[in-house]
């Protein structure tokens, strides 16, 4: 290391059989041939961090057999190619952290890394999630230092082993609904210092092993919409108040810990269904949509004919939830036919509305056909003698963690 190195020639190791380690950081390494670690049977780990390498020296990476741990940390490259790391497949620790001048990751960069354990892109100037399916056995991830706007659905798709995720100073101001559904195994999520003001309800509902969690300094708006949030935390996360940060709005609140909030701060209605789903007639095999759009906070399921309750993580073979709350069919039945009630939460109480789809073997004059849509709407008054409701743990296949201490309920046909 500090050798001033310029450049690496073919075959230069190639009678180092038995080097295990290979320390070229902090140099001046502007090239690397290919064949530059011919030879080099035994190793293990290659660091080339602090150089001043423009693209990622593909080929010379081959014959490495035994690779487990490559660092490329700080250097001025300016894209990842596809299959820039095929040739060293038994690599465990990648770290790609602090490439300031990175501009461009190919769709397909990191295929072939099926035994990849960690992976750092930290301080990468990245302002898209990057396709990080290939990464199967994935268990930690550090993306901190970048620039995300927001996290979409699908972010994390096939990350099913990933134990370790860090997106901290990232200026993340939108995590969208169903986000992290993917991070079934997740045990650590480091969200702070970003500019997250509120969460979708139920975002962390799939993280059934999930223990550490921190989402301090955010500028969270302590409404209806974080109520959610503080009761989940105070009872999965049963750590001190300060992992999780405080109120930064409304003024009132500013400076209490999200676990100190309840609902007796506030006075808070039911979700409401933007977009209900309408009866719809449809030939068999076709692809159908029954829409069901609302507010992002609120939490959407959908109840099948027969009886079944689909989530967005729930997995069928023909039907899904998608990320609006849509529910959507690869091709439809004849046994589909039936009622379909989509079911919205939020810590106030629950809406629902219901559509019938009618499944036929021709297609069909839908003119002489009349359904009813029916829309139910359940709202929570708080009684002045129960100001601390209690909470029920959520379990999947219920609608809601939470017991409104008193419901009425309006129903209104459509025709």
């Amino acid at each position: 290391m500090e050798n001033n190195i310029q450049m690496i020639q073919a075959d230069t190791f190639r009678h180092l059989h038995h080097l295990e380690v290979l320390q070229l950081g902090r140099n001046a390494i502007r090239q690397i041939e290919v064949g530059a670690f011919n030879g080099l049977a035994s190793l293990n780990t290659l660091e080339l961090f602090d150089n001043w390498l423009t693209v990622i020296p593909s080929g010379a990476f081959e014959y490495l057999s035994k690779l487990r741990e490559l660092w490329l940390r700080n250097n001025p490259i300016e894209s990842i190619p596809s299959y820039a790391f095929n040739r060293v497949p038994s690599l465990m620790r990648l770290d790609l952290g602090e490439l300031k001048k990175l501009e461009y990751i190919s769709e397909g960069a990191f295929e072939g890394l099926y035994n990849l354990k960690y992976l750092n892109l930290g301080m990468c100037n990245i302002k898209d999630m990057p396709n990080l399916t290939p990464l199967v056995g994935l268990e930690e991830l550090e993306m901190s230092g970048n620039n995300f706007p927001e996290i979409k659905p699908g972010s994390f798709h096939g990350l099913k082993s990933l134990k370790k995720l860090w997106i901290m100073n990232s200026q993340i101001s939108l995590i969208e609904r169903n986000a992290f559904d993917d991070l079934t195994a997740l045990v650590e999520l480091n969200l702070a210092h970003n500019n997250l003001s509120s969460l979708p309800h139920d975002l962390f509902a799939p993280l059934r092993y999930l223990v550490e969690l921190h989402l301090h300094h955010n500028p969270w708006d302590c409404d209806c919409d974080i109520l959610w949030l503080s009761w989940w935390l105070r009872e999965y996360i049963p750590t001190n108040s300060t992992c999780c940060g405080r109120c930064h709005a409304p003024l009132h609140m500013r400076g209490r810990f999200l676990v100190e909030v309840d609902q007796t701060s506030f006075q808070c209605s039911a979700p409401f269904i933007m977009d209900a789903p309408a009866d719809l007639n449809i030939s068999e095999g076709r692809v159908a949509e029954l829409r069901c759009r609302t507010p992002s906070m609120s939490s959407v399921r959908w109840l099948l004919p027969n009886g079944t309750v689909l989530s967005h993580a729930s997995s069928h073979p023909r039907l899904s939830v998608l990320n609006d709350g849509t529910l959507n069919f690869s091709h439809v039945l004849l046994t589909d036919t039936g009622l379909y009630t989509c079911m919205v939460t939020n810590v106030a109480g629950n809406s629902n509305a219901s559509a019938f789809l009618n499944v036929s073997t021709a297609e069909l004059n839908t003119s002489n056909y009349s359904f009813f849509t029916t829309v139910t709407v359940e709202t929570t008054e708080i009684s002045p003698e129960d100001v601390s409701p209690k909470f029920t743990k959520p379990v999947p296949t219920t609608s809601t963690g939470y017991q409104p201490a008193y419901t009425t309920t309006t129903t209104v046909l459509v025709q």
